[in-house]
């Protein structure tokens, strides 16, 4: 390999590499600033990860509904994906319904997640997990989080896109917005 080609090659490999890491960044930024925002109520959780630092583990009060508060649509199985309907008429958004298929005709912003439940199973509560149960923040911020307290309404604001996905944008602590995610 002559010292030309092996350049060539460095310099294609390095703009390749810069391409799709401004593709990461941008769609992120797209994302944000694009999607229809959401506000759930949440609790905080404080664990700490040797590997991952610091974080708090979001306790989302959507991520429980009760079956007798939200109508469904199709069949579930363990696993499966789900899209809840939101009503968001109220200070924090509301499960309406839940569809094993996006919903063509939502009155409201539709949110992804998996069903940690079954059509068949007997149980009252239908739980739900959603891809952004964590925060990461700096070690001071997840101390200052921890340390609130429980009396306080704590809320996320999320960047729902139009197939159910969602990011979180920002936190609120009793309608007051605490912190917003930077685009870059």
């Amino acid at each position: 390999m002559t010292p030309r080609l092996l350049i060539l090659g460095t310099v294609l490999a390095a703009v390749f590499q810069t391409g799709v890491l401004a593709k990461i960044i941008t769609d992120r930024a797209t994302a944000l600033n694009a999607g229809q925002e959401v506000l759930v109520e949440t609790g905080f959780i404080d664990p700490r990860d040797l590997f991952r630092g610091h974080y708090t583990r979001l306790r989302l009060l959507i991520s429980t509904v009760q079956r007798a508060d939200v109508t469904l649509e199709g069949t579930f199985d363990w696993g499966d994906p789900v899209y809840m309907v939101l009503d968001t008429s109220g200070p924090f958004a509301q499960a309406v319904s839940l569809h094993s298929s996006y919903p063509t005709a939502a009155n409201g912003p539709v949110l992804k997640g998996r069903t940690q439940f079954t059509s068949h199973s007997n149980s009252d509560s239908l739980r739900i997990t959603f891809p952004f149960d964590r925060f990461f923040a700096a070690k001071d911020r997840a101390l200052e989080l921890e340390n609130l307290q429980a009396d306080r309404k704590l809320g996320v604001i999320l960047s729902v896109a139009n197939d159910g996905s969602a990011m979180i944008k920002g936190l609120t602590i009793d309608g007051e917005k605490i912190y917003e995610e930077p685009l870059y």
